[in-house]
């Protein structure tokens, strides 16, 4: 397994960028960065039968703080260009919206002049900064994740989110922050004397959902055991597998609870989450290896069970979940998944 790499100083930063760009070729635009004899570095582009230079200014913690730091437009004649050893997808975002120029060693680049823009997307994640981030979507923290995704427009104190997700404060805290510096969870101020001081609001829904799938390890995080039934009713089959193992225990996720909340495909099976550690007995069932059209699904985290919902009578796990276990399947699971999260009621 490849290991990211950690930049634990800004003079490391200005020295692997340097390097990053020496094997570039001589197409259009031509990009170098160069260490200055006093101090510092430059990075010279040439493009439109133009020279520009800029000032690197390096940084160890990417952080929204920026914005509010008052940096200069100019050093000592050159436009400014912000360098990080990784910029998360948010901050980047609102980067390009403030209009400054920034750059990462994972391959982001983004220029833009009075008559010429250029904006260069990673290659991958091969540094990270140096701070150790807390993995947002482990099985436990993906709890927190889950919660400001499925209450998308909710806003929540610390103290609601370990109530909800069962966790400890101190993670709670560092999720929160990370959330907070990487862009995705807006941090507010509440009048003094309430217990809590500040709630958390999520600001960028499609971002964070977008990392997250990208993030997610669906075999890592699951067991599935397929049945076999006679009946070919999907409805009929739903509704007696609840009544069979209890309504409590029992959350439908994929092709059925999609095509409940929001039809496109015909469903091919029912798949379900179980409350449960060992492999449970279907009396109208019977295992195989493949081919069933039952799955039932153990989870390796209950907070799969902290965000659903119930429709029709049967009770489903989140938009989200559903769509993120669609991406895992075939049989056009990834169309109905993408379906579901454009309609305008997913996860509201």
């Amino acid at each position: 397994m490849n290991k990211t790499k950690v930049i634990d100083t800004t003079e490391a930063l200005l020295s692997a960028f340097v390097r990053s760009l020496e094997t570039q070729d001589e197409t259009e635009p031509q990009i170098r960065a160069a260490s200055l004899s006093a101090g510092g570095a430059e990075l010279r582009l040439e493009a439109l039968n133009q020279k520009f230079q800029f000032a690197i200014h390096p940084h160890l913690y990417p952080s929204r703080k920026v914005f509010d730091q008052g940096l200069p437009d100019q050093d000592r004649g050159r436009p400014v260009i912000l360098l990080y050893a990784h910029i998360p997808d948010a901050l980047a975002t609102d980067f390009r919206k403030k209009g400054l120029n920034h750059a990462d060693l994972n391959g982001r680049l983004f220029i833009k002049t009075a008559h010429y823009l250029l904006d260069r997307q990673p290659k991958g994640k091969t540094y990270r900064n140096p701070v150790s981030e807390p993995d947002l979507f482990s099985l436990k923290t993906s709890r927190i994740i889950r919660a400001f995704l499925s209450s998308r427009g909710r806003a929540w104190t610390q103290e609601e989110l370990g109530e909800h997700t069962r966790l400890s404060p101190g993670l709670i805290s560092r999720i929160l922050k990370t959330l907070v510096t990487y862009g995705y969870v807006l941090r507010e101020k509440v009048a003094p004397g309430i217990k809590s001081r500040a709630i958390y609001r999520l600001q960028e829904f499609d971002l964070l959902l977008d990392a997250w799938k990208t993030n997610d390890a669906w075999r890592k995080r699951v067991e599935i055991v397929q049945y076999s039934t006679l009946t070919s009713d999907l409805n009929e089959l739903a509704g007696t597998l609840r009544d069979a193992l209890g309504e409590d225990r029992v959350y439908f996720t994929q092709w059925f609870a999609a095509h409940l909340r929001y039809p496109y495909t015909t469903p091919p099976l029912v798949s379900a989450y179980v409350r449960t550690r060992q492999v449970p007995e279907v009396p109208f069932a019977r295992k195989v290896q493949t081919g069933g059209n039952l799955w039932l699904i153990i989870p390796e985290d209950e907070g799969i069970f902290f965000d659903v919902q119930q429709v029709r009578g049967f009770n489903l796990v989140s938009d989200v979940q559903i769509y993120l276990d669609l991406l895992q399947v075939g049989q056009r699971g990834p169309d109905q998944a993408e379906a579901l999260r454009e309609w305008k009621e997913f996860a509201r």
